[in-house]
């Protein structure tokens, strides 16, 4: 019997999930962080000795493990690259398939703040390939390659997007900040995925211990920093009722792991459709050349 309702209860989130999974993937593997993007990035940082950072974290929805994102991240004085695979895990891998990789690369300005120069995402998800490759160009963020197409959805003019960071960016950023300010930056951050424009406002909330359930043996207490991410372009053609007009409200966890500096430990956030999402550090990273 209890089987038969953990099926039923996959069944009846599937087709929730079928068309929100990519952009759970992308923006919850929020700790963080193909192929064709910036080799020459992570070659320059690679042979300035700067190490690559490793690290897995797990993903629950309702306290259920679906996803797993394996995270990685080189940090240089003036550069940074990033790469995450992200894919769907334990029961709920049998109703829907996820694989996607994620990629980006950019230099740290004088204050600090990072400016994306590629970004590249590709996979499958639910059997079907997907692709989205974009440069920046003073500032705005041109798709070179999207598959699917947009389709029927809302369109994001370049005025828009202009001043927006990719993923990978915006997290390589956020650690960035931590890493060298011990704070987040609490100025506004367009986050454009190629499809959606969305918001993230950032508020430094102090020092406490973590959850229970996120404690190992690198840390006592946490730095943290509550959050709001909030779709206001991109939205489906019947999207003018759509629940992702509404905020998601979360908090992430920052801990000072020995020998790898601040980095993210936990992530929690309300989602308006998949509900309460948690994004945990599974165990201690690693750095290798």
């Amino acid at each position: 019997m209890r089987l038969a309702a953990m099926r039923a209860e996959m069944m009846n989130r599937k087709n929730t999930c079928r068309r929100k999974m990519h952009g759970i993937a992308v923006g919850m593997a929020l700790g963080l962080l193909p192929l064709a993007c910036s080799p020459a990035v992570s070659q320059t940082l690679a042979e300035g000795g700067v190490a690559q950072t490793s690290a897995r974290y797990l993903i629950n929805i309702h306290g259920l493990h679906v996803l797993t994102a394996d995270v990685g991240y080189r940090m240089g004085i003036n550069a940074y690259s990033g790469i995450a695979q992200v894919q769907t895990a334990g029961f709920f891998g049998l109703f829907v398939q996820t694989d996607m990789r994620m990629q980006g690369s950019g230099r740290f300005l004088a204050n600090g703040q990072a400016e994306p120069a590629q970004y590249d995402s590709a996979g499958t998800y639910n059997h079907e390939q997907s692709h989205l490759h974009m440069t920046y160009q003073a500032g705005v963020p041109q798709i070179t390659v999207q598959v699917p197409s947009i389709g029927s959805r809302e369109k994001v003019t370049p005025e828009e997007r202009t001043g927006a960071q990719d993923i990978v960016t915006l997290l390589v950023g956020v650690v960035h900040q931590m890493q060298t300010r011990n704070h987040c930056e609490e100025a506004p951050q367009k986050l454009f995925d190629g499809l959606r424009l969305s918001m993230l406002s950032l508020r430094n909330t102090g020092v406490e211990r973590p959850p229970s359930s996120a404690s190992r043996a690198w840390g006592s207490e946490s730095v943290t920093c509550n959050f709001v991410l909030q779709q206001v372009k991109g939205f489906t053609a019947n999207g003018q009722f759509s629940k992702l007009r509404q905020p998601q409200i979360g908090r992430v966890w920052f801990e000072n792991i020995p020998n790898i500096g601040m980095s993210v430990v936990r992530l929690e956030v309300e989602h308006p459709k998949m509900g309460h999402i948690v994004m945990r550090l599974d165990e201690t990273p690693k750095q290798t050349p």
